[in-house]
């Protein structure tokens, strides 16, 4: 029988300092962090929680360090957010996997929640 795990990770990210360090970075910190899809018109605010959610869920599925291109975070046409997996990261060990994440005045949270199996 399969055995099968809940992993969680969470991530708290203040808006202004995710500003500071984007500006700080310049095109080469978007370039190495986002996709060409999550920065298609995405304000600083909903940049840093696009991190956030990398974050947590680099916390919870313990995705290779310093690749922040494995994981894009992706929006439905209701506007929530799920986790897509590049090519080269076989994800096959994910059952599921749910993510959230929430603005609050100058913080952003995520939360990602997985069943994995292996």
């Amino acid at each position: 029988m399969e055995r099968v795990q809940v992993k969680t990770g969470l991530d708290l990210v203040r808006v202004e300092d995710f500003r500071r360090s984007m500006e700080a970075g310049g095109d080469a910190f978007l370039r190495r962090l986002y996709s060409p899809v999550e920065l298609q018109g995405a304000s600083v605010e909903r940049l840093a929680g696009i991190f956030a959610a990398k974050e947590a869920a680099y916390k919870a599925l313990g995705l290779p360090k310093g690749n922040w291109l494995v994981v894009e975070v992706r929006h439905d046409d209701e506007g929530r957010p799920r986790l897509a997996f590049a090519r080269e990261y076989d994800a096959s060990h994910i059952l599921s996997c749910d993510v959230s994440i929430s603005h609050h005045g100058e913080y952003v949270v995520a939360s990602v929640v997985a069943l994995v199996g292996g």
